[in-house]
This record gives structure tokens, sequence and C-alpha cells, in this order.
């Protein structure tokens, strides 16, 4: 049977009102409020829904695993999380470096399709620039693998170059590569050194003026003479492909502020976090008048929303997320506020059902 999770959470709450039963349980207190506000009072769940499950305080114990960590279960799963990080991370370097990944099927490297330009499922992430070597940079560091990220980051500092014919989609390269650089820079300089020996000898900012040749690149799928949105796409040597899509999701548009914004910082040259944030700003002006609530994909050409179906999965989630972690990082007051306008309209029409935007 598949349950709506919603709907059970409200359930809960409905079965605490009128059996007076106290569920002293951690996922539910945090969420019970949130929801008590959302509810409307009229609402009243189906009689047969609350005779089926028959939820006593008893009956919820078997859920009990799931709210917490016990202290040896918290340990053995970092410890396992290590392992298996490390077997992906050898095989990888055993097997498939410099390549951008590891085929685990055949047990060698994969670069991007060049004999099939339309893979987008392959290209959009593979550049031919040492993919997961980089993107592993900052997990090597979280993992407090001094000694290896020392050694990752002299491969990449030696041998990382963009000059590529590889049409990448921005959002991939930036995300996970200029992300991972910028990461990596600033775990280097830091002079407290949080994680351990993250130092490079000799380093003279190789990451953060990678970071800056890859938005140099990226940068031009804003050169759109129709909108203020970026293609989706960009060739990392020769630009805007010619045959380029006219549509971009919404994640993939609105979710470069992070990166594109950390740059501008560290260079002291704002034209980066402007055009991030011009575009993030107006999808915002683009939600739903009724809803509140943006659709999953734009034509880049006209503006329009081209995805009509809103939700909190691919497409959509990014865009909040960097909403929030936009303000966490630069303090600016007015992604906090586009972030909770959003959590609204999401916790308002979201929760009962699929909502569908008009164009």
């Amino acid at each position: 049977m598949k349950i709506n999770i919603s709907r059970f959470l409200y359930f809960l709450i409905y079965l605490e009102k009128i059996s007076a039963i106290s569920l002293d349980y951690t996922l539910y207190s945090q969420l019970s409020k949130e929801l008590k506000d959302d509810m409307d009072t009229n609402d009243v769940l189906p009689s047969s829904v609350l005779n089926y499950f028959k939820l006593t305080k008893d009956s919820l114990k078997e859920f009990d695993s799931y709210l917490y960590f016990a202290e040896n279960d918290r340990i053995r799963l970092k410890n396992l999380s290590q392992e298996m990080f490390s077997f992906g991370y050898d095989n990888y370097m055993n097997h498939a470096y410099p390549l951008d990944e590891l085929d685990p099927i055949h047990c060698c490297g994969r670069g991007p399709d060049h004999l099939r330009p339309d893979n987008i499922n392959v290209n959009d992430a593979l550049g031919d620039y040492l993919l997961t070597l980089v993107d592993s940079l900052t997990t090597l560091v979280v993992m407090g693998n001094s000694s290896e990220f020392k050694q990752a980051s002299k491969l990449v500092i030696e041998n990382l170059n963009f000059d590529k014919n590889s049409t990448v989609q921005v959002f991939e390269a930036t995300i996970r590569v200029m992300g991972s650089l910028l990461s990596s820079h600033l775990i280097t300089i830091d002079p407290n050194q949080p994680f351990g020996d993250m130092k490079i000898s000799n380093y003279n900012n190789e990451f953060l003026n990678l970071a800056h040749d890859l938005a140099v690149r990226l940068i031009s799928a804003f050169n759109n003479d129709y909108n203020i949105f970026p293609y989706p796409r960009i060739n990392l040597k020769m630009g805007i492909p010619t045959n380029s899509f006219n549509h971009t999701c919404t994640s993939g548009a609105g979710s470069l502020i992070l990166e594109f914004g950390t740059l501008s910082y560290l260079l002291n040259d704002p034209i980066y976090e402007k055009v991030a944030r011009t575009v993030s700003e107006a999808i915002f002006l683009k939600k739903h008048p009724t809803t509140g609530l943006v659709g999953n994909e734009l034509n880049i050409k006209t503006g329009n929303w081209q995805g009509l179906m809103s939700g909190l999965g691919a497409g959509i989630d990014s865009y909040l997320e960097y909403l929030l972690k936009g303000f966490v990082l630069f303090g600016n007051k007015k992604d906090l506020y586009m972030f909770n306008e959003i959590k609204k309209s999401v916790k308002r029409y979201l929760r009962h059902g699929i909502a569908v935007m008009s164009a």
C-alpha cells in the first residue's frame, strides 16, 4: 500500500486531538506545530483512514530506530561511509584517471560522448576536465585525508585545463567543478585550518585562477539577445553551441549564486554575482500570481514558463536551496525573503497534491 506521507502526518495530529495520546517522538514534535499551523480547521480526515491504521503510542515504537542514531550506529555508519568513498575514489584513480569518471561495468574511464553530441545524459556533466578528481577534493577534506588531498590538488593544478571542445551544462560545471575549486582554495588559504593540515606547499591561488578561467567560459551563456536567462549549455572552447536548446530548467538557471557570488567576492569583481542574482530574482518575479509557485522550465527566448509543473523535485529543488544558502553565505535579506515567500506557497499548495502552473 502506498502511503502519502503528508496525509499521514496530518492524520497523526488529528489522532492526537481526538484520543489525547501524547506522541513523544522527536520527528513528530519537530513537525507537529508547523503542520498544525498549516491545517485548515475545517479539514476532517475520513474515519476509514483512522480506523485502518489503528495507531497507538505502542504501535509507533517500531519507528523509533528512524528518529535518531545511537552513538555506536553513528560511528559504524561514519566508518562505512569512509570505506565506500575510499573504494570508489581508489578505483577511479586506479582505473579511470585522468578521464572524468569510472565506468563500473567495464572498469575503465569515461569522458564526453563526442560521437553523440546529443547524449546529454553523459555530456552535460562530463567535460574532459578530471571531473571525479576535482569533485572529490572537498570530500577528501571532510574525510580528513590530508595527504591524499594534497596529492590530488597537485594533480589538478598541474593537469586541469578547460580549453576543451566539450559542451557541458552550465549548472553541472558550476556546482561540481567551480564549486569544488573555490572551496579548495578557501580551505587551502584558511589560516585556522579547521579540517587539519590542508595547506599546499607553494600555493599561488591556482584553484582560484582555474575557477576564474571556467567562469569566464560559462558566463558567455548569458549572452542572450532575447532575454536575461542563460543558455543551459556552453562549449568550453567556442561558447554558445549553434544547436543549443532554447529552454532551461529553473534550477539550471537559478542555482548559480553561491559559486558566482563567491568568485565575485574573491576577485572583487561584481559581474559574476550580478548575472547570477539577476536571474535568481527574475525567476522569483515570474512566480504564479495565485499560487506563488514557480514552474520547472523556462523558454530563454520568450522568458515564459515552458514547463508548467511545479514541485520540490528535480528542476526546481536547487533553486530553493540556493535562495536559503545564498542568505546564509552572503547575508542578503532579499534571498531569505524570496525563500520564505515560496516556502509559504509550497506549504499552502504542494502538500495537497500536484500544483500546475498556468502559462
